[in-house]
């Protein structure tokens, strides 16, 4: 469920917002939100990943852990990089960014707008990949409970502290007119020093469940109303300092950790299984959720190609005709890489990884 409204909103954030439908700005100018929610999802799953081994004194594999990561994003994310190298009328904007920056995920540092500039957040989740499975083998059978959690604090408080700096000393002095606000989302909303909030959000959650199973159990099975409570004051708070889209010392500060712990509280009031069942009874979540990723990579690009091909015809952004069109060309295309590229890639991956834990199996005895 949470999945799919994350990928609503950042569809949403991405389609144009002419003037003259004012409802409309506003919901979507909160659409940039979608992308904490992916990465609140993605610190839970992946810190479950390799905290519950550790907890129960096992050595997470990390041969197996990038082999699946690797297998999941890469296949779907090298075609679509290489139909905006090599085919123009796909790029939904100039294509400005080197192709050896997509390669290297190193594309959000120093990133303009372009095309195919939405494939900074995988940079970011490469980046967590990396960072995260190192930091907790070093810690293994150190980590104290309270000493996770003052540290978990003090970095969202650093990048807290980091955004403000930034915004004072790159922006605090220019005029609502200047041309160097366009530098904005290149030092303080792309980078992965700037993103950490959903991420670490993510990753505290999954410690709550796996170390604290008792409170976790309690708290999913009844949240009541303080927590969905709590999560909806976040997000409203972020909002509120996201009127319009402003880029004030207030949203710098303050948007990204209100966001990531209101959808943090969400998903822990969605996760027990009650909600569970009422929301897996909701027509397409599923299919729409299992979609995220090819959806994710190729909306711009084809709402794009749908906005080009039906403008010459009086068909405008916002006709029925356009919006619908382009919503089902979107499913298409997404269901094209997912059947086409994606599953072929999940069955390999699957062959791999039992190969895998074959050897790793035979070798056991002669490591130990």
């Amino acid at each position: 469920m949470l999945r799919g409204l994350a990928i609503v909103l950042v569809v949403l954030f991405h389609h144009p917002r002419p003037e003259g439908h004012e409802t409309y700005r506003m919901i979507a100018n909160f659409g940039w939100t979608g992308v904490e929610l992916f990465f609140v999802l993605s610190g839970f799953l992946i810190g479950a990943q390799f905290l519950e081994p550790l907890a129960k004194g096992e050595t997470p594999s990390l041969r197996r852990f990038y082999l699946r990561r690797s297998l999941r994003i890469l296949p779907p994310f090298l075609v679509v990089l290489g139909l905006y190298l090599w085919v123009p009328a796909w790029s939904e904007r100039p294509f400005v960014t080197p192709a050896w920056r997509f390669l290297t995920f190193t594309q959000n540092f120093g990133l303009h707008i372009g095309g195919f500039s939405h494939a900074w957040s995988l940079c970011v989740e490469e980046h967590f990949y990396l960072v995260l499975p190192l930091t907790l083998l070093a810690l293994r059978g150190r980590a104290r409970a309270p000493y996770v959690l003052a540290g978990a604090v003090a970095v969202m408080l650093a990048g807290m502290l980091l955004r403000g700096g930034l915004w004072l000393h790159l922006f605090g002095k220019l005029g609502p007119d200047d041309m160097a606000w366009r530098d904005y989302d290149t030092f303080l909303y792309y980078p992965t020093y700037a993103r950490l909030d959903g991420l670490l959000c993510g990753v505290l959650l999954a410690a709550l469940r796996v170390y604290r199973p008792a409170m976790w159990e309690r708290w999913t099975r009844r949240p009541g109303v303080l927590l969905p409570g709590f999560g909806l004051l976040c997000l409203g708070g972020a909002a509120y300092v996201n009127q319009q889209y402003n880029r004030e010392l207030s949203y710098a500060v303050l948007a990204f950790p209100l966001v990531s712990l209101g959808y943090a509280a969400l998903l822990v009031s969605m996760a027990g299984p009650a909600v569970s069942r009422v929301c897996a009874r909701i027509p397409g979540v599923r299919t729409f959720a299992v979609l995220s990723f090819t959806v994710y990579l190729t909306h711009k690009s084809v709402q794009h190609l749908v906005r080009v091909t039906l403008e010459p015809h009086g068909l405008g952004t916002f006709h029925v005709v356009t919006l619908v069109g382009g919503a089902v060309a979107v499913l298409l295309a997404s269901l094209m890489l997912h059947h086409g590229v994606e599953r072929p890639a999940l069955r390999w991956r699957e062959r791999l990884e039992r190969r895998l834990a074959d050897r790793e199996r035979r070798l056991s005895p002669v490591t130990h």
